[in-house]
C-alpha cells in the first residue's frame, strides 16, 4: 500500500513538473511567432542624376565625362523605397541642393533659405518605391574660378529611421559647348554665325571696303 501511494505521488510530481515546464515554454513560443511575423521598418534612398541631353541616370558624373557650365540643365532622380516588412506613413524627404543652381521644377516645396526641396510621402506599402524628379539650371557659375566638385544629398526619414544618398558632379566657369547630337543647338549656333557674317558683308558693302 505504501509503495502504491509512493508511485502515485511520484507520477503526480512528474506530471506537475511537465505542466510547469510546458507553461514556461509557451511565452517563448508566442514571442518567437510574433517576431517572425515581421515588424521591421527600413527605408532606402537612391540618388542619381543626368544631363538633360543624356537618357541614362548615373550615381555620379565625373568631370572627365561631363562638366556643367552656366545655363546647363541638370536633373536629379530620387528613389524612395520601403524595404521593410510593414507599411510606412508620412515619410519626410529632403533634397539638399548644392550652390550655383536655380530650381526649375520639383516635388513639394522649395526652401530658398536652406536651398533644399522638401516633401512628404503619405504612404509607402512594404516593398513599394516611388521616384521623384528635380530639374535645375546651373546659375551664377561665373563665381567659380576652377573646376568645382558639387555634392547633392537626398535624405528620407520616418519614425526616427533615416537613410540618405548623394550624387556628385562638377561645374566650371564659362559657357557650355553644345553637346554632340543636339541639332537645335547646332542650328542655333549656325544661325548666329550666319547673322554675324551677314552683318559684316552688309557693313562692307555700305562702306565700299
Amino acid at each position: 500500500m505504501k509503495l502504491f501511494k509512493h508511485n502515485i505521488i511520484s507520477v503526480a510530481l512528474i506530471i506537475a513538473a511537465l505542466v510547469v515546464l510546458f507553461s514556461s515554454l509557451l511565452p517563448i513560443k508566442a514571442g518567437a511567432e510574433s517576431y517572425s511575423n515581421g515588424d521591421e521598418k527600413t527605408i532606402l534612398v537612391d540618388k542619381t542624376l543626368r544631363s538633360v541631353h543624356e537618357k541614362e541616370y548615373k550615381d555620379n558624373i565625373l568631370s572627365s565625362d561631363k562638366t556643367f557650365y552656366e545655363d546647363d540643365l541638370i536633373e536629379f532622380k530620387i528613389k524612395i523605397e520601403n524595404s521593410g516588412d510593414v507599411d510606412l506613413k508620412n515619410i519626410d524627404v529632403v533634397d539638399k541642393l548644392p550652390p550655383f543652381l536655380r530650381v526649375i521644377f520639383n516635388p513639394g516645396t522649395y526652401n530658398e533659405t536652406d536651398n533644399q526641396v522638401e516633401w512628404t510621402i503619405d504612404e509607402l506599402k512594404a516593398g513599394e518605391a516611388e521616384e521623384f524628379l528635380i530639374r535645375c539650371q546651373i546659375d551664377e557659375s561665373d563665381e567659380v574660378y576652377s573646376l568645382t566638385k558639387e555634392t547633392n544629398v537626398a535624405e528620407a526619414c520616418v519614425d526616427g529611421i533615416c537613410d540618405e544618398d548623394d550624387a556628385i558632379y562638377y561645374i566650371g566657369n564659362g559657357v557650355s559647348i553644345p553637346e554632340a547630337g543636339d541639332p537645335s543647338l547646332i542650328i542655333k549656333t549656325g544661325l548666329a554665325l550666319s547673322s554675324i557674317a551677314g552683318g559684316f558683308l552688309l557693313r562692307k558693302k555700305a562702306r565700299g571696303y
